[in-house]
């Protein structure tokens, strides 16, 4: 987590049993549809930390 680049994955939830993923953006911010139906949204990993990250090459 420490070492997070724009363009990573993050995932709330155990591994392998993930209940929401979204998208790094750089600056401790990310991009994700909170909900569906909902319009995507830039979230702030300050108030709604993942549980884990993966980067894919």
């Amino acid at each position: 987590m420490s070492s997070l680049q724009p363009g990573d994955l993050l995932f709330w939830g155990a591994q392998g049993g993930s209940y929401h993923v979204a998208l790094y953006i750089g600056g401790g911010q990310y991009i994700h549809a909170p909900q569906p139906g909902e319009n995507v949204k830039i979230g702030s990993m300050q108030y709604y930390a993942p549980d884990f990250a993966k980067r894919v090459f």
